[in-house]
C-alpha cells in the first residue's frame, strides 16, 4: 500500500510534534517552515557577530523556556528525542530538564518566596488553600485578610465549579472582575490580581478569562505538591531541544523545506478538499493530508474568503487576541545567583520576570562570545504599554538602548542592597533584545506576538478538525485541555491532530496520548453536584456562605478529606440522596415563592422541612452504609435545599421590604395633599398595587455583584414603577378601557385631561429623580426609552384595523412599548448596584426579551376563554381593532376562519377565542414567550451565579405562567 503522505506548515513546536508523531507511525511527513531555522518561538536565537575565533555566538532567546510540572505533553515528546548529555553519556531531551528550588517574589517593600517542590506527601486541597493564603498574607505586601480570603474563596469557588459553570459562566467574564478587583485595595488589585495574571501569560486582567486564569493558576500551584512548580533547561534551548529533535525526525525520514512560507491553500473543488500549500515563491507542494501548524497570526493571513467560506469555524479567528511577551538578556562578566529558579518584579510596570540561566547550565558559558560571560540575566517584558519608572515611557515607544537601562533601573529598584551591589559589581558585557522585535519608521514591530485567552475566547478558537477532510490545524491558540497558550497545549493540539489522521486513513497504529489536567480527585463529587445546580439555575455553594473566614477555610479542608476519605463516587452520590430528582421540585417551588414574593407568602425556609421520600428502601439502606447520610451532614449539607430556601429567605425578605418601599411612597405620594383633581388621580392609580414586576427586576440586578440593597436600588425601582403608572393612565385613555386592577380606570372616575396630565407628571417627577441621585446617563436613557414608547404607541395607534399587519410588525412595536422599559429597569438596577459593563449589557438584553415575553402573555389573557378576573377590562384589542401576536399566529394558519370574523369587526370574541384555540394560536403565543424567555436566561450566561441571579431567572420564568 502506498504510504500516506502528509504536508505540515509550520517548524514551531506543534509543527515538529505532529511530524514526530505521525513519522514514527510511518507517514512520510514533509514540513515546510518560513524561518531560517526551525523551533518557532522556541529556537534559541544567537546573537549575531558576537563570537571571536572559534567560539559560538552569544546563546539568545524570544524568552526562556519554562517547563512547569503539569507540562505532560511535551516531557513524553522530549523522552523520545535521543541525545548526548553534558557528562558525554547518551539519554534523552528529558534529560536536560532541570528542576529549579524556589520561586522569588519581590516588591520594593519587601519579598516572599515559595519553594516549588514541597518535600511532603500531602496532596489535600484544604493545604493548598492554606499554603495559598500563607503565601500572600504573609508577604509583606500589605494585601488586607479579607481581600485575600475573598481570593482564596473564589480561587476554591472555580475548582468545585463544574466545566458546565466554568465555560458557561466564568470563561465569560474576565479575571478583574472575577476577583471582583474593582471594588479591592490597590494591592489586592497590584499584587495578588495583576501581578499573578501578568508574570503566568502576557496577558491583563481585565481581558483573561477567569476560567483559564484560575485553572491554570492551580495547576501551577498543585505542581508544589505532585512533581517541581519549574523546570528549565540546562542550556541554549536549541542545543539541547530543538537541534536533536530536527536530528531525530531526519533520521525517521522527515523532510524540510526552509525560509519559505505558505501563501495560500489550493482546492479540489470536485470534493472541498485540499489539493496543495503553495508557498511564497509560487511552489505547489501536494499531499493526501495537510496540517497547518502555523502561527496565529501567519492563519490569519492565509484565511482568505475562500478558505473561510469551506471552513467557517476559521470565521472568528480575527477576534482572538494577542499580546507582546519578548526578552531581553543581559551578558554578565561575573557569575550571579539572585535566585535559583524564577523571579518576579511585583512593582515593575513593564511586568518583568528573570532568570539566572547559567545556574543550570552545567557546560558553563566559556564556549560562548569571547570567553568573559560568566552569566545570563535572562527577562521577560510582559507589559509593553505601561510608562516605565524611569525613562517615563512605555516599552513600545522606547529605542533598545531606552529598554535597556528602563530593565536594568526596574530590577535594581526591587532588590535589597547586598543584591543590588552584586548585580551591579557584574559588568553587562553585551545585551540582546529579541529580535522578533524591529524597529521601523512607524514603530515598534513584533513578529512573534502571543495568543492570549481572554474572556469568552474560547467559543472564538478552533478545534483541530475544521470541517475539511484533509485539512486541519494546531497550535496554541486550537481548544485543548492545556489551555492556555503554551508550548504544551501547541504539542497537545499536534497530538489531536495526528490522531485525526489516524482515524481517517485507517492506521492501526496505537494513537497519539492525550493527558488531562489533573485536579483535586476530592473535589470531584462537589464538582458533579454544581453541574446539577448550574443546571437548575442555581449558585454555586459559596455564594450562599455570607462570610469567608479563615473558619471557612478550615471547615472546607476537613470536608475535602472527609471526601476522599469515604471514596464515594459522586454520581452514586448524587442518585442514592435523589438530588436529580429533587432539583426540579425545588425549582417548581422557587417559581411559587417569586410568584408570590409580594403577597407574603410563608417562608421559604419551610420547603426544607418536606422530608425526602421515605420510600427509597434499598438505596437508603446502601447509602446509609456507606456512610453516605454521615458525608452529607458533615460535608456537602449546604447543598441541599434549606439552605438555598433560607438565602433566598433573606433575599426574598429585602425584595418585600424594598417593594413595601415603593408602595409606601406612593400611597404617601397620592395622599399626602390633594390640592387639586390630579392628585386625586394619583392617589387612585398608585395606590393601587400591581406586580411589581419591573421594580422586582431592578431590585434583583442591583443584587447581581452586591448582597445589600442601596437606596439607589429602591430609588430606581420607584421611578421604574412611576414610569409604568404613567403609561398605564395613558394606556387606559388611547384603549377606552373602564377597569385597572378591578377599579374603574382613571379617565373613567377623573376624566381624559386629569388622567394626561397626572402621567405627564410622574414621568418628569421620574426623571427628576435620577438627576437627583446623580445618574445624569440612566436619565439620557430613559428619555430614550420613553421616545421609543410614544413612537410604538403612535405606530400601534396607526396601524389598528390593518388586517396587513405581520408578527414582525407586531413584535417590534411591543419591543418599543413595553419590552425597552423592562430592558432599561434591569439595566439601571445593575448600574446603580456597581456591576461591571458586560453585566450591565447582559441584564438589558434579559429585561428586553422578559418584557417581550410579558406582553405575549397579556395578549393570552385578554384573549383566552378560560382567563378570570384580570383585573381589567377583558377584549380591548378586539375592540380597539388591533390585531396582536395570538391573532396574527391563527391568520396565518387559517386566513378563511379569519377573514370571516374580520368581516364582523371581531364583534363576538367568544368566538374568536374559541377560534384561536381550535388554531393553537394562544398555547403557541405561550410557548414564543417562553422561547423569550429562554433568550433572556441565555443572555444572562456571562453573569456570575448568586441567589439574585437564580431569583431572578425564576422571575422570568413564572411571569410567563400567570393568570392575571
Amino acid at each position: 500500500m502506498k504510504p500516506t503522505r502528509v504536508l505540515i506548515a509550520g517548524a514551531g513546536i506543534a509543527g515538529l510534534t505532529a511530524a514526530h508523531e505521525l513519522a514514527e507511525r510511518g507517514y512520510l511527513v514533509t514540513v515546510v517552515e518560513a524561518l531560517a531555522a526551525p523551533g518557532g518561538k522556541s529556537r534559541s536565537i544567537p546573537v549575531e557577530g558576537s563570537a571571536t575565533t572559534g567560539q559560538q555566538d552569544l546563546p539568545g532567546e524570544h524568552g526562556f523556556r519554562f517547563f512547569p510540572g503539569f507540562y505532560r505533553h511535551i516531557p513524553d515528546t522530549m523522552a523520545r528525542i535521543p541525545c548526548m548529555l553534558a557528562d558525554g553519556s547518551y539519554g534523552s531531551v528529558a534529560d536536560n530538564l532541570a528542576h529549579t528550588s524556589r520561586t522569588l517574589a519581590l516588591s520594593k517593600k519587601g519579598r516572599w518566596e515559595v519553594p516549588n517542590q514541597l518535600r511532603s506527601s500531602s496532596r489535600d486541597a484544604a493545604s493548598l488553600l492554606s499554603f495559598l493564603y500563607d503565601l500572600f498574607v504573609g508577604s509583606g505586601v500589605d494585601v488586607p485578610r479579607e481581600d485575600m480570603l475573598h481570593y482564596v474563596r473564589c480561587v476554591f469557588t472555580m475548582l468545585t465549579s463544574s466545566d458546565e459553570r466554568r465555560f458557561g459562566e466564568f470563561e465569560n467574564i474576565s479575571a478583574w472582575d472575577y476577583f471582583q478587583a474593582p471594588s479591592r485595595s490597590e494591592a489586592y488589585q497590584k499584587y495578588v490580581i495583576n501581578a499573578v495574571t501578568r508574570t503566568l501569560v502576557a496577558c491583563r486582567a481585565a481581558d483573561m478569562s477567569a476560567r483559564s486564569n484560575v485553572v491554570v493558576g492551580m495547576q501551577l500551584l498543585s505542581d508544589i505538591y505532585r512533581s517541581c512548580a519549574d523546570r528549565v533547561l540546562n542550556g541554549p534551548t536549541s542545543e539541547v531541544w530543538i537541534t536533536p529533535w530536527v536530528t531525530h525526525l531526519q533520521h525517521l525520514g522527515v523532510e524540510f523545506i526552509q525560509g519559505v512560507s505558505v501563501a495560500n491553500v489550493l482546492w479540489n473543488e470536485a470534493d472541498n478538499t485540499a489539493r496543495a500549500l503553495q508557498l511564497s515563491d509560487g511552489t505547489e507542494l501536494t499531499a493526501d493530508h495537510f496540517i497547518l501548524a502555523l502561527p496565529l497570526e501567519a492563519l490569519q493571513a492565509i484565511s482568505n474568503e475562500d478558505m473561510l467560506a469551506r471552513a467557517p469555524s476559521l470565521a472568528k479567528l480575527d477576534e482572538l487576541k494577542t499580546e507582546w511577551m519578548n526578552g531581553i538578556l543581559f551578558y554578565l562578566g561575573q557569575d550571579i545567583e539572585l535566585n535559583h529558579g524564577h523571579t518576579i518584579f511585583l512593582d515593575a510596570p513593564w511586568a518583568l520576570t528573570s532568570l539566572c540561566q547559567q545556574r543550570f547550565w552545567p557546560r558553563g558559558l566559556a564556549q560562548y562570545g569571547d570567553g568573559t560571560v560568566r552569566g545570563i540575566l535572562s527577562v521577560c517584558i510582559s507589559d509593553f504599554d505601561a510608562p516605565g519608572d524611569y525613562i517615563r515611557k512605555p516599552a513600545k515607544d522606547c529605542t533598545p538602548a531606552e529598554i535597556q537601562e528602563e530593565v536594568w533601573q526596574q530590577i535594581l529598584a526591587h532588590l535589597a542592597p547586598a543584591d543590588r551591589a552584586e548585580l551591579e559589581a557584574a559588568v553587562v558585557i553585551a545585551c540582546s533584545i529579541d529580535p522578533s522585535l524591529r524597529w521601523t519608521a512607524h514603530g515598534m514591530q513584533n513578529d512573534a506576538p502571543l495568543f492570549v485567552n481572554t474572556a469568552g475566547s474560547w467559543a472564538a478558537r478552533p478545534d483541530v478538525d475544521i470541517g475539511i477532510s484533509n485539512l486541519l490545524v494546531a497550535g496554541d491558540f486550537v481548544r485543548t485541555g492545556t489551555d492556555v497558550a503554551t508550548m504544551e497545549s501547541a504539542n497537545e493540539s499536534a497530538r489531536k491532530a495526528v490522531n485525526r489522521i489516524l482515524a481517517q486513513t485507517g492506521s492501526s497504529a496505537q494513537p497519539c496520548q492525550i493527558f488531562a489536567i489533573e485536579e483535586p480527585q476530592a473535589l470531584t463529587p462537589l464538582k458533579v453536584i454544581d453541574r446539577l445546580r448550574f443546571e437548575a439555575g442555581l449558585p454555586h455553594l459559596l455564594d450562599l456562605v455570607p462570610v469567608f473566614s479563615g473558619e471557612t477555610i478550615a471547615w472546607l479542608g476537613g470536608m475535602t478529606s472527609r471526601v476522599a476519605e469515604y471514596s464515594v463516587k459522586a454520581g452514586d452520590i448524587v442518585r442514592q440522596l435523589g438530588w436529580d430528582q429533587r432539583l426540579p421540585e425545588f425549582e417548581s417551588k422557587a417559581m411559587r415563592f417569586i410568584n408570590n414574593l409580594s403577597r407574603g407568602v410563608a417562608p421559604v425556609s419551610k420547603w426544607a422541612s418536606t422530608a425526602p421520600n421515605s420510600k427509597s428502601g434499598t438505596a437508603e439502606a446502601q447509602a446509609n452504609a456507606s456512610g453516605v447520610n454521615t458525608l452529607i451532614n458533615d460535608v456537602v449539607g449546604a447543598i441541599n435545599d434549606k439552605a438555598l430556601a433560607d438565602d433566598l429567605d433573606k433575599l426574598r425578605t429585602r425584595l418585600i421590604s424594598a417593594l413595601d418601599q415603593t408602595d409606601k411612597h406612593f400611597r404617601e405620594y397620592g395622599t399626602s395633599h390633594q390640592r387639586h383633581l390630579i392628585d386625586g388621580v394619583l392617589a387612585d392609580s398608585l395606590f393601587q398595587s400591581g406586580k411589581r414586576l419591573r421594580a422586582s427586576c431592578a431590585l434583583l440586578c442591583s443584587m447581581l455583584m452586591r448582597r445589600f440593597l442601596s437606596e439607589e436600588a429602591v430609588q430606581v425601582a420607584i421611578i421604574t414603577e412611576s414610569i409604568h403608572a404613567a403609561t398605564l393612565l395613558h394606556d387606559d385613555i388611547i384603549d377606552e378601557a373602564d377597569q385597572r386592577r378591578g377599579h374603574p380606570t382613571a379617565w373613567k372616575k377623573y376624566g381624559v385631561g386629569a388622567g394626561v396630565l397626572a402621567g405627564n407628571l410622574l414621568v418628569s417627577r421620574a426623571v427628576r429623580s435620577l438627576y437627583r441621585i446623580g445618574y445624569n446617563g440612566l436619565a439620557d436613557d430613559l428619555f430614550e426609552v420613553i421616545e421609543s414608547m410614544i413612537a410604538a404607541e403612535s405606530d400601534q395607534l396607526s396601524g389598528r384595523r390593518n388586517l396587513e399587519a405581520c408578527e414582525q410588525d407586531y413584535l417590534r412595536i411591543i419591543d418599543g412599548k413595553t419590552a425597552g422599559l423592562f430592558a432599561w429597569s434591569c439595566r439601571a438596577g445593575a448600574t446603580v448596584g456597581g456591576c461591571n459593563a458586560a453585566t450591565v449589557t447582559a441584564t438589558a438584553q434579559f429585561g428586553r426579551h422578559m418584557g417581550l415575553a410579558f406582553q405575549l402573555i397579556d395578549d393570552i389573557l385578554d384573549l383566552a376563554p378560560d382567563t378570570n378576573d384580570t383585573g381589567k377590562t377583558r377584549y380591548t384589542d378586539l375592540s380597539t381593532g388591533l390585531l396582536t401576536y395570538p391573532l396574527l399566529l391563527a391568520r396565518q394558519r387559517d386566513p378563511q376562519g379569519f377573514d370571516k370574523l374580520a368581516a364582523s369587526g371581531f364583534a363576538n370574541a367568544v368566538e374568536v377565542s374559541a377560534w384561536l384555540v381550535t388554531n393553537e394560536a394562544l398555547e403557541d403565543t405561550r410557548a414564543e414567550a417562553a422561547r423569550q424567555i429562554a433568550m433572556g436566561v441565555e443572555a444572562l450566561l456571562p453573569v456570575r451565579h448568586s441567589a439574585a441571579k437564580a431569583a431572578l431567572i425564576e422571575l422570568a420564568r413564572a411571569s410567563t405562567k400567570r393568570l392575571r
